[in-house]
């Protein structure tokens, strides 16, 4: 369908509640989610034990975002051409399948780097097909008009498993009992996905003309609305490092305070995407996006004058406050985001579009990693926060106050 500036005023529920099947579709992927979640506290797990440096971490999660990157283009393309529901059970049976072998090398004797480095390209893989085919899928799923709405359904399911699957892989006794667990649950969910995804009768082909490299790219070059919001989203991923809590825990060296600062932001994420979903595209879409990233930067700029003679470390309440908030901020702008552009995408050209979306992410949040550990050590988590919450204040300028994204 065409792109189209305009956002649903009802709510997301009201939205969905036509096509209840969505509701179970997201309901049983949430395993996938949980399993994800818990994926990535084993595989912490075990390249500590892999690796002797930091460095080997940054491998790991550089081959994982360069594999995305490059095979993105191309599961786009496919999308966009052929039935993806094949992919979406592909996908996640291929990630077990990475669960399931890394945990046999752990049991027998250990996670060689090769291998490492390998499980990390296969799980780039997992993750760019997978990520382009569910967001091709779940547009299926609901009526026209209804692709952003499912969207923020899935953000929050992202943030609910990942949470679950820390707490799970935290109770694990071993990151190869993790593994297998979450191996044995994909695989046992995937027959459930697909009962639920096989009577959907999926959004028609677009025509020839249109599957054309050529016409894609007048398509980028047309479309204002969606083009221009992606932008802002990719500066955001790089502008708003995952690791930021991580690095200012380090570059203090006050691990004691790592397990409460790790649960806020966990919690302030979580929460962000509540937030998102009880208000979905409702009031001033533009003013909410303005509101959240100036909230962010100035919570960061906050964050960094507290940290003057380590006076924020000493504050039992306010340390987590800011980082709740914080991290609130962050995902409510980044999922705003991300829901506008499914939600104005055209439908001939989703699978192709969000291949940039999922590559473009993976690469800058890398990107956004290694920059802010950086800045963290060559100078410090004061410096660090300062030139966040500055950056956040230059992009709002830079795009006149995000005037790309509708008001209403």
């Amino acid at each position: 369908m065409p792109s189209d500036t305009s956002l649903p005023r009802s709510s997301v529920y009201s939205q969905l509640t036509p096509t209840p099947r969505i509701f179970a579709f997201m309901g049983v992927l949430l395993i996938a989610a949980t399993s994800l979640g818990a994926g990535v506290v084993a595989r912490w797990q075990y390249l500590d034990d892999t690796f002797d440096s930091e460095w080997g971490l940054g491998l790991t999660a550089a081959a994982t975002a360069l594999t995305v990157a490059a095979t993105g283009p191309y599961f786009g393309r496919v999308m966009d051409r052929r039935d993806p529901r094949p992919f979406v059970v592909l996908a996640t049976s291929f990630a077990a399948l990475v669960m399931a072998v890394t945990g046999l090398a752990i049991i027998l004797g250990g996670v060689p780097p090769w291998l490492a480095v390998a499980a990390a390209v296969a799980d780039g893989i997992a993750l760019s097909m997978g990520s382009i085919a569910f967001l091709k899928t779940q547009a299926s799923f609901v009526r026209p008009g209804a692709e952003g709405a499912t969207e923020i359904v899935n953000i929050l399911r992202l943030g609910i498993g990942g949470v679950v699957g820390a707490l799970i892989a935290g109770a694990m006794p071993n990151p190869q009992t993790t593994l297998f667990v979450m191996a044995v649950l994909i695989l046992v969910a995937n027959v459930f996905v697909w009962k639920i995804m096989n009577p959907v009768v999926m959004r028609p082909t677009p025509p020839p003309n249109d599957l054309n490299p050529g016409a894609f790219g007048t398509y980028l070059r047309s479309s204002d609305s969606p083009r221009s919001i992606l932008v802002i989203d990719l500066f955001l991923a790089v502008i708003i490092p995952t690791q930021l809590v991580n690095l200012v825990l380090i570059d203090l060296d006050i691990p004691e305070l790592a397990s409460l600062s790790i649960a806020a932001g966990m919690l302030g994420v979580l929460a962000g995407r509540v937030l998102l979903t009880v208000l979905g595209f409702r009031g001033n879409p533009r003013l909410l996006l303005i509101i959240s990233v100036l909230g962010l930067a100035l919570t960061q700029l906050v964050g960094a004058v507290a940290l003057q003679d380590n006076w924020l470390i000493r504050q039992a309440l306010l340390l987590p406050a800011i980082v709740i908030i914080g991290s609130l901020m962050s995902t409510y702008a980044q999922g705003l985001t991300a829901a506008i552009i499914q939600q104005q995408v055209s439908e001939a050209y989703r699978g192709r579009f969000s291949s940039i979306v999922v590559a473009g992410r993976y690469v800058l949040i890398s990107i956004g990693a290694i920059l802010g550990t950086f800045i963290a050590v060559y100078w410090d988590a004061q410096v660090l926060l300062v030139a966040l919450g500055l950056s956040l204040i230059v992009l709002t300028i830079g795009t006149r106050a995000y005037r790309v994204v509708p008001t209403q």
